[in-house]
């Protein structure tokens, strides 16, 4: 059940309409970038961290990712550091209504501000109401049935892959960038570092969000982790296996449309009313299960790490309400940002907003996460500035443009993990160096 809940918390509704839009617009190199490059480091990355997360954190009693850092490390400046970079998640909550007011906002003929008021409405009664155990339930069904669509949508386009001329080369009489593995005159997909690498090591890294490596904390016993992880990734292979829907609506739509609008035009396009509303439930599915695990995260952490410095010196009780009057708060900013990307998507797409904010989130929790579980030479001051050296290679590429590839947040995750890792290793270097010659 909790496999089932981790491949609903790891496929939003991002990658069932928002990434396919990318791959309709740019072609084979993003369906690489995402589909296999990114696929493969998340894969990686849940194998080789949630079980040694949820070894520790079962040790320290840890809730929350926040908590866990500031336990592994004794450190409450870090705990509390993280809790605040957390709300980076608010911007995937953003993505995920703007993707879902336009799937249900075209179905249902109704305003896309309307649906995203009401969609956030139903997300912050639903973590109140049913808190973890009911979000687990619920996100077990609702993986079960995006399995179900996934299959739907892929097996239409199917038909495509056979007879002359062949898939590539439709694509490649379209635009021969298309059907490129590297796509130069895209934003984002420009190399084979851009494509491949920088991807792989945010697949690697965006496991350690929250509302996705928690979900190894949910498990009774140590045995129960392989049936988890292998649900959790046999979903996700048929999940990103969705991403060429964007093929099959570069080929059926003739019009040219916003990234954003494209897979709900096709999906209209191409089925019957009624697997229309089988779809959109579907999508529904994909978002509110993802968008929840992300409000039910934020609430956990500010009743956790929040409340706790800001309660007065002996004052009893007060989380809970504490964590559920700032999860409307967060609910508020959510509408209000959707409203904003849903006239002004930025880069062409909600999904580079979210990204900008959901990448310096892992980019800066990856690096304590892993030196955590596996360097435990790595004291705290030296992760501190491995920290602070991510976040600020993050931040200073993005503000000061650096390099070709600036407007790319995976390139500035990668700047950054890179940045934190280099740091780290020269410290454990130097200390070496100095035991020896003492």
């Amino acid at each position: 059940m909790v496999g089932l809940s981790l491949a609903a918390q790891l496929t939003s509704v991002a990658t069932f309409v928002i990434n396919p839009g990318l791959v309709h617009a740019f072609g084979l190199s993003a369906l690489l970038g995402y589909g296999v490059a990114a696929a493969l480091g998340i894969t990686l990355g849940l194998l080789l961290l949630a079980p040694r997360f949820r070894e520790q954190g079962a040790r320290v009693q840890a809730l929350t990712v926040p908590q866990w850092i500031g336990a592994r490390y004794g450190s409450p400046g870090m705990r509390a550091a993280f809790a605040v970079l957390s709300l980076g998640l608010v911007a995937f909550a953003t993505l995920i209504v703007v993707a879902l007011a336009l799937v249900l906002g075209h179905l249902l003929g109704q305003p896309p501000a309307l649906v995203a008021f009401a969609l956030v409405l139903v997300a912050v009664g639903g973590v109140i109401v049913g808190g973890a155990t009911g979000h687990a339930w619920t996100n077990a069904v609702q993986a079960s049935i995006m399995v179900v669509v996934a299959l739907l949508l892929i097996g239409k386009g199917l038909p495509l892959l056979g007879g002359e001329p062949g898939l590539l080369a439709r694509l490649a009489a379209i635009d021969p960038n298309l059907a490129r593995p590297v796509n130069p005159a895209s934003p984002y997909f420009r190399s084979v570092f851009e494509v491949f690498f920088c991807n792989f090591l945010v697949g690697l890294a965006i496991v350690c969000q929250p509302h996705i490596l928690g979900k190894a904390l949910y498990l009774r016993e140590s045995r129960d982790m392989r049936r988890f992880l292998g649900a959790a990734i046999g979903c996700g292979i048929a999940f990103s296996s969705v991403l060429l829907t964007g093929f099959w609506a570069r080929l059926a739509l003739e019009q040219a449309l916003p990234i954003d609008r494209v897979i709900p035009a096709w999906i209209a396009s191409s089925f019957s009313p009624a697997l229309q509303v089988l779809v959109s439930v579907g999508m529904l599915c994909a978002g509110l299960s993802t968008l929840e695990g992300i409000l039910l995260a934020l609430s956990a952490i500010l009743s956790v790490d929040v409340y706790p410095l800001l309660r007065k010196e002996g004052a009893e009780g007060g989380a809970l309400r504490f964590g559920r009057a700032g999860l409307v708060l967060l609910g508020g900013a959510v509408v209000a940002l959707a409203l904003w990307q849903l006239e002004h998507p930025t880069g062409g797409s909600v999904a580079i907003f979210a990204q900008y904010g959901v990448y310096l989130l892992f980019t800066g929790a990856f690096l304590p996460l892993a030196c955590g579980m596996f360097v435990p030479r790595a004291g705290r001051a030296l992760v501190a500035l491995g920290v602070a050296a991510s976040v600020g290679g993050y931040l200073l590429t993005a503000l000061l443009r650096l390099g070709p590839y600036a407007n790319n947040p995976a390139f500035l995750a990668t700047v950054g993990i890179v940045a934190g890792w280099s740091v780290v290793g020269a410290g454990l270097l130097l200390g070496r160096r100095r035991a020896s010659t003492s």
